[in-house]
């Protein structure tokens, strides 16, 4: 029997984190790490772990997982929560990425990190992965700070940068689909921008992108993830409501910003699909694998 590689992924317990274990874990031996809560996978190794900028927690981390591939999968990837809170969003994406990249060179680990569409400006939209990074948000700053330290220093990296992913997350950390939900069932207002326009895919799609890296060893490669569809968020909501039986009332439209400040961050995902073959899905089609 085949040996199975190890995978480490940070931020195991959260909306990503979760959804990459269950798929990934049924070809490699996965290992998450979560800080508080988590609800646990079958088949998938927990480890607590609260030292993101600890450099000697970092490789004794490594030393005792001695991963293959590391996925660095930690933070909130929500604009306004980066907004209102940019040092954690700086502590998070940024701080915690270079210490544990550094760390996984020491057991030669393939590293993996997910970074966002809000890395570009927003001014033009269908990004390529050679287009200039100029971010707007403290969001994208914080991407753009760790892409920069990884392109530099890592010796076998993979950056993906995904549109927004669409799926169902854990009890202890709801996806965006899932608030939707709730916010409809307790009647509570539920926050949506018509300014942001993005390309959603379903986070499956993720699974397989990694996957294929893994397995054909992808090194020192940008990688776009995104969908056929550009959709506002505004629009997002309610075409999902609509395919669940879901009351739209609760749907609060934000109004901040110049009335022509329209955002565009779709992302141009052709060359991801030269090179790893993934299936193009409609905006339709990724609903229906919720």
């Amino acid at each position: 029997m085949a040996i199975r590689k190890k995978v480490l992924i940070l931020g195991g317990s959260g909306f990503v984190g979760t959804n990459l274990a269950r798929d990934l874990s049924l070809s490699y031996s996965v290992t998450c790490t979560h800080r508080n809560r988590v609800t646990k996978l079958k088949d998938v190794n927990y480890i607590a772990f609260q030292g993101l900028t600890e450099r000697d927690l970092c490789k004794s981390l490594m030393l005792a997982t001695k991963p293959d591939v590391v996925i660095y999968a930690v933070g909130s990837n929500d604009i306004d929560s980066a907004e209102r809170d940019s040092r954690t969003a700086q502590y998070q994406h940024t701080a915690g990425a270079t210490y544990l990249q550094a760390a996984s060179e020491g057991v030669k680990a393939k590293f993996v990190y997910l970074s966002s569409d809000t890395i570009f400006s927003g001014h033009a939209g269908n990004y390529a992965e050679e287009d200039i990074t100029i971010p707007s948000s403290a969001l994208g700053k914080a991407k753009m700070g760790a892409e920069n330290h990884i392109r530099g220093r890592s010796l076998n990296y993979i950056i993906v940068r995904s549109a927004p992913l669409l799926g169902r997350g854990p009890l202890d950390h709801p996806s965006w689909v899932d608030r939707l939900r709730e916010s409809a069932l307790i009647k509570k207002k539920f926050k949506v921008s018509e300014r942001l326009i993005r390309n959603p895919i379903h986070i499956g799609l993720l699974s397989e992108v990694i996957s294929y890296s893994i397995e054909y060893d992808l090194k020192n490669k940008i990688l776009h993830l995104g969908g056929l569809t550009k959709v506002s968020e505004h629009e997002l909501a309610l075409r999902i409501s609509k395919a669940n039986d879901i009351a739209t009332e609760n749907l609060e439209v934000l109004t901040t910003g110049r009335p022509d400040s329209i955002y565009d961050f779709s992302l141009n995902f052709s060359q991801t699909l030269t090179v790893c073959k993934y299936p193009i899905l409609t905006l339709q089609q990724s609903m229906e694998r919720l």
